[in-house]
């Protein structure tokens, strides 16, 4: 499998059957700080991205019909912030070949596009405290001459450390901002949501390129 749209096309659907397995769990984590949709808006979403992802481009092109559709369908603030994550690594990705440099550049652009749409940073207990740590794993390792998938999977512990993190972290953006230090306590119900899209993407890498190219 290394036509690189099917790649695409298998790394959303790849998510979607990821996020329905934790759906509970994600609702869970949310309902500690919000209204707990959260895991039902993700599945909505990428139920829409998946429909969305079958139709013919290049993975840029893919992505951003996925990330479109997961927005409209997501709806609320996560929607549109990982709408447009998805929609901005779309549009920054080449037409030709996608190496790993290629893609730390498209990678960076989707994550600062998240922060700045949610006007957020890291530390601020949001989905950027999996991502941040993640991006700047994986530029590390694609820098040091790693392929996208070895690059990927070394930066999948650097998500995981962000993403478990927030349990200390005090909420500043969003509704859980309200709860002041009683959000303090709880893994973030986004960051936890990231956490499962790469370790997905990492899964569809590794089924691609068993030999880690």
């Amino acid at each position: 499998m290394t036509d690189k749209a099917v790649i695409a096309r298998r790394c959303v659907e790849k998510a979607l059957e990821i996020i329905v397995a934790n759906e509970a769990e994600l609702g869970r984590l949310d309902a500690a700080a919000g209204d707990g949709d959260h895991g039902a808006g993700m599945v909505r979403g990428l139920k829409a991205a998946v429909a969305a992802a079958q139709n013919e481009g290049t993975p840029g092109q893919i992505l951003v019909q996925a990330g479109s559709a997961f927005a409209d369908a997501a709806g609320g603030a996560s929607g549109a912030l990982i709408g447009t994550l998805i929609m901005t690594v779309g549009q920054s990705l080449p037409e030709g070949n996608i190496d790993p440099t290629t893609l730390q550049v498209a990678l960076e652009a989707g994550i600062n596009a998240l922060a700045k749409l949610g006007k957020a940073r890291p530390g601020d207990k949001t989905m950027l405290d999996t991502l941040d740590p993640f991006l700047r794993a994986y530029g590390e390792a694609a820098q040091s001459g790693a392929s996208v998938s070895s690059a990927w999977q070394a930066a999948l512990p650097a998500a995981e450390q962000g993403a478990m993190s927030t349990a200390e972290m005090v909420s500043k953006r969003g509704r859980a901002s309200r709860l002041g230090e009683r959000s303090r306590g709880h893994v973030d119900a986004g960051a936890m949501s990231m956490l499962l899209v790469l370790r997905a993407v990492g899964q569809v890498l590794n089924e691609a390129y068993p030999d880690g190219h």
